[in-house]
């Protein structure tokens, strides 16, 4: 009687052990699963944005569809941002640099929904409000850091951290300066590309298992 007693505490145990096991084999697949999804938005989110500029070209200026593209692109480039966090905690330009553009993409999505709303007012309308600019500060200083963390960072290419950075300026700049026509476009185009080219990098490192 004492002996099965013993044997049965014993498979329980075994048991326990076991269902332990298996929850700290699912917890790594799950933050995969998580940066996976993280990795797509910015992907989507650059693929929206260039339609959205290449309908900009197409009609010759803002719509209210091209719009409503941006603001959805910064949305989901925002999720894709909140994917790098693991990895931000390393490394305090990392951290200042999510939490700052995701603040700002934010921000520049609301503004975006209110100008739609507005009947889609003009670029340089937009530029002139307060609330433009503080954002558009925001994002700047979180695009700087941005630049310094990956370029430091030894998981993904160099160049996307400068390219990206520099357009993320230059964009933030044809707000307020008068660029001829196609210009802007073609700055946010190739903004857009890097957020494409950071999740594909994301998704390779994710498949490897490399979070160096």
């Amino acid at each position: 009687m004492s002996f099965a007693g013993h044997r049965l505490s014993g498979a329980r145990c075994f048991t326990l052990l076991a269902a332990l096991g298996s929850r700290r084999q699912i917890q790594p697949v799950s933050g995969r699963g998580s940066a996976m999804i993280s990795a797509w938005a910015l992907i989507a989110g650059g693929s929206v944005r260039i339609a959205g500029e290449v309908l900009e070209i197409l009609a010759g200026g803002h719509t209210d569809l091209s719009g409503g593209l941006a603001g959805g692109a910064l949305i989901l480039v925002m999720i894709g941002f909140a994917g790098l966090w693991p990895e931000a905690r390393r490394s305090v330009a990392a951290r200042i640099a999510i939490v700052l553009i995701g603040l700002g993409a934010l921000g520049f999505a609301a503004i975006a929904v209110w100008s739609i709303s507005q009947g889609t007012l003009a670029v340089g309308v937009v530029a002139k409000m307060p609330v433009f600019i503080i954002v558009a500060a925001v994002t700047l200083v979180g695009a700087i850091a941005l630049a310094i963390w990956l370029i430091a960072s030894s998981s993904y290419p160099v160049w996307i951290g400068i390219v990206m950075s520099i357009s993320i300026a230059m964009s933030l700049v044809s707000s307020f300066v008068a660029f001829p026509a196609l210009v802007q476009p073609l700055i946010d185009l190739v903004m857009a590309l890097t957020f494409i080219q950071l999740g594909l990098s994301m998704r390779e490192q994710r498949k490897t298992g490399n979070r160096s």
